[in-house]
């Protein structure tokens, strides 16, 4: 399952069915690319699932770069 991203959203909000995929993204979004301003992960009582807040810019290219890289990894095992 693809990561949500809600960029008509302020802040924008960042959904997934798995926890542990939205920290590993949140680890790649600081790492590489610097972003910091982000809430913790949360369940997501509307949709469920969790989710997460982004309260700076973020490429949405960074998100589909995690995607590729999570992708690939799960293809390998």
């Amino acid at each position: 399952m693809p990561v949500r991203v809600n960029w008509d959203r302020t802040p924008v909000s960042v959904h997934h069915e798995s926890k542990e995929i939205l920290e590993g993204l949140i680890l790649h979004l600081r790492n590489s690319f610097g972003v910091r301003k982000r809430s913790l992960v949360m369940v997501d009582r509307e949709d469920g699932g969790f989710l997460f807040f982004l309260y700076q810019p973020c490429n949405p290219r960074w998100i589909i770069e995690y995607e590729n890289l999570t992708f690939d990894q799960s293809e390998e095992e």
